[in-house]
């Protein structure tokens, strides 16, 4: 076989050849696809806990300024709505997480409106993942996964704010019957008490 023959028919190196540069060409378009959604995944990870961050940095900066409050009308109906606050305050925290990965499937228009976007990012998050509305684009399926990794993390997270709330509760609330039982044993002193 002549130099002409490869170059006006497309002989069978020629075809070997195109195969083998369309096979190299095809897979480092799917590894740069690949690596740009693995960076995406990472930087929406990073949003999600920045706004986690911020946003339980402001519950607790509101728990220290209301401390005193919180001392002086120590009782049920406080710690309630307290408790109510901050469970309502680490919602939003976590539905704003919701909407910003939403925006980001709406955006890449992964889904035809932003409710969509919306069901699926919510239904990823919470883990509960239905089934029935579904990532199509297969260089895009495994974001729903990392959505719901991080997600796990930021309850996590959102757990131990709840935990540290309740503990402070609690503490006080046994320090107060402790302080109960010192004076009705006769024990102590209590300051608005007659002797």
């Amino acid at each position: 076989m002549g130099p002409a023959n490869c170059r006006g028919s497309g002989g069978p190196s020629a075809q070997a050849g195109l195969e083998v540069v369309n096979a190299a060409f095809g897979m480092t378009v799917t590894r740069n696809m690949a690596s740009q959604h693995i960076v995406i995944g990472v930087l929406l990870t990073a949003a999600t806990v920045a706004i986690h961050g911020s946003g339980t940095l402001a519950v607790f900066w509101t728990l220290f300024r209301i401390r005193l409050h919180a001392v002086r009308h120590f009782g049920f109906m406080h710690n309630t709505i307290v408790l109510m606050s901050v469970i309502v305050a680490l919602i939003a925290v976590h539905l704003t997480e919701v909407i910003c990965w939403a925006g980001f499937y709406f955006h890449e228009k992964l889904f035809p409106d932003f409710n969509t976007s919306l069901y699926f990012s919510i239904a990823s998050y919470t883990t509960v993942g239905y089934g029935d509305v579904v990532l199509h684009d297969p260089g895009w399926r495994l974001l729903g996964g990392v959505e719901a990794l991080a997600a796990s993390l930021m309850m996590c997270w959102s757990t131990v704010i709840l935990i540290q709330v309740l503990t402070k509760i609690y503490t006080r609330h046994v320090d107060k019957w402790e302080e109960e039982e010192l004076v009705a044993s006769g024990r102590t002193h209590h300051p608005g008490s007659r002797r």
